[in-house]
């Protein structure tokens, strides 16, 4: 396994050259990065606009903490403002065209408070950094976006069954959807209390397509949604998987979209797309 590992961090510095600190450009907000491939003619991200990439990023002992290829070749993700003082991975992506690839050194402890908004792992000590690899190979705008997703959607519901399908086998998924078509998986099972009907809810959940894209993310705001129970406020699917839930649950909701927007395009989400929710129950009121 070592060995493994060793000939794949080879193979990761040959593509992106050398990892040391020479050749860095440290702007006045402190934050590090190195172009090993700039187009400045191209296009750059603007805050709100979603870009196509493939994205890595590893701690100071070059373990790889995560990396978007897992998910495909590319992966996209909205682009966000900059920060106020800078020198945060959103502060660096900015600086980027179509086509560029670098490399970004942030402050691990930021990265976790501000960028991702959660609690900072054991593992990380104060001044460490965190080493980003990032391609990118396109941008859209919002316009764009949903006008390239309409011409992939899926034509009708048989389409997208087939592809849910490929989808559990690949993700070796073995449990047989509600009476309903809901895929509920327990993660954690929640000790507090249950909603009823017209019960206020809190939750947490990070919404993505059936090919790891993710449509949204409250984490990321970190802001809980709240909404009530059987007041239609929510799909069909979600609410159905929230009800099975007690208080500091968490869950995966996989929902077909005849629990969700149907043969409808409602904002990003393309007509027939099966919708994927990893859900934490926060507060029943």
């Amino acid at each position: 396994m070592k060995a493994i590992i060793f000939v794949y961090g080879c193979l990761i510095c040959t593509i992106f050259l050398s990892c040391s600190n020479r050749d860095f450009i440290t702007d006045d907000s402190g934050l590090m990065y190195k172009f090993v491939v700039e187009n400045k003619n191209e296009r750059q991200p603007q805050p709100g606009e979603i870009m196509e990439v493939a994205m890595y990023y590893t701690n100071e002992k070059d373990s790889i903490l995560y990396d978007t290829r897992e998910f495909g070749k590319t992966f996209r993700m909205k682009v966000k403002n900059p920060t106020l003082n800078g020198g945060t991975i959103d502060d660096g992506i900015l600086l980027m065209h179509k086509g560029d690839s670098a490399i970004f050194k942030v402050d691990a402890i930021r990265f976790f408070t501000e960028t991702k908004q959660e609690e900072v792992p054991s593992f990380i000590k104060p001044g460490e950094k965190l080493t980003f690899y990032i391609k990118i190979y396109n941008i859209y705008t919002v316009q764009e976006y949903m006008e390239m997703k309409r011409k992939q959607s899926f034509q009708n519901e048989e389409e997208e069954m087939q592809a849910l399908q490929s989808y559990l086998k690949l993700a070796n998924i073995t449990i047989k959807p509600l009476p309903s078509g809901l895929y509920y998986i327990e993660k954690v099972k929640g000790k507090g209390k249950a909603p009823s009907e017209n019960s206020w809810v809190s939750i947490h959940y990070l919404g993505t397509f059936i090919n790891g894209e993710p449509f949204d993310n409250t984490y990321e705001r970190n802001q809980p949604f709240e909404f009530q129970i059987g007041q239609n406020q929510v799909i069909p699917g979600l609410e159905e998987g929230i009800k099975l839930m007690k208080e500091g649950g968490e869950a995966i909701l996989i929902i077909p979209s005849k629990l969700a927007y149907g043969d409808q395009q409602y904002k990003m989400i393309p007509p027939f797309s099966t919708l994927i929710f990893e859900v934490q129950l926060i507060k029943v009121k």
